[in-house]
């Protein structure tokens, strides 16, 4: 893979916007993430791309999580997904989703994350899972073998299991190609947040949340 050279121009530029809004930041969302069984982690990883979280993935996750309370481990999900005849009746029946695209997905993401756990059986799931988060790159979601789920969505996967990282979503893109007058690729933009946030000691998640609620919730953020 081609390496990138980010230009330090570009680097002082989000720096001095990361300044500009550093009051507003906050540990909520990373905090509230990490709070999550891992099953529905990945439930959210999968339905909330290119799909609204407050109007559509919040009210599933929480009907999923009342009608299974037992399904916390990625393991047990794999399992209940197996239950039905193909993924997309699971994802009809379990989250009222109608996706055949995204339920493929799903299931293979769940089989993905896990294969990281069966690979460490003497170490608890979540704990196991957080490992693989923080050793990961960026550039590893292109060995994987999923349709349609690509850097932003191994990103965010990473993320919610305790990566301190970002995903370039169309937020994150849409900021900094306006802040720097050109177009940012979704590597380049992972750099230029990870390197902008690491040289003001503030966390890249908690850029990236700030971020992500300035263009998914505009209303309430001004």
């Amino acid at each position: 893979m081609k390496e990138i050279t980010i230009a330090e121009s570009d680097i002082d530029a989000v720096v001095a916007w990361i300044v500009e809004h550093a009051e507003h930041l906050s540990n909520k969302t990373r905090d509230e993430e990490e709070s999550l069984p891992p099953a529905i982690k990945v439930i959210r990883c999968v339905l909330s791309l290119r799909t609204s979280y407050d109007r559509v993935v919040r009210r599933r996750e929480k009907t999923f999580q009342e009608a299974h309370p037992n399904i916390k481990q990625v393991t047990a999900l794999e399992s209940l997904i197996a239950s039905y005849p193909n993924p997309y009746e699971f994802m009809k029946q379990e989250l009222e989703f109608y996706s055949e695209r995204k339920a493929i997905m799903l299931q293979q993401v769940v089989q993905y994350v896990c294969r990281i756990v069966q690979n460490t059986p003497s170490i608890p799931e979540g704990e196991s899972l957080k490992i693989w988060a923080i050793q990961a790159t960026p550039q590893d979601c292109y060995f994987l073998d999923i349709k349609h789920f690509k850097v932003a969505g191994f990103q965010y996967l990473r993320m919610l299991f305790g990566a301190d990282t970002t995903k370039p979503d169309m937020h994150i893109i849409n900021l900094l190609s306006d802040l720097l007058c050109r177009d940012v690729s979704a590597i380049e933009s992972i750099l230029l947040l990870e390197e902008s946030s690491k040289r003001v000691g503030l966390s890249v998640r908690d850029v990236d949340a700030y971020i992500w609620e300035k263009g998914a919730r505009p209303d309430e953020n001004g």
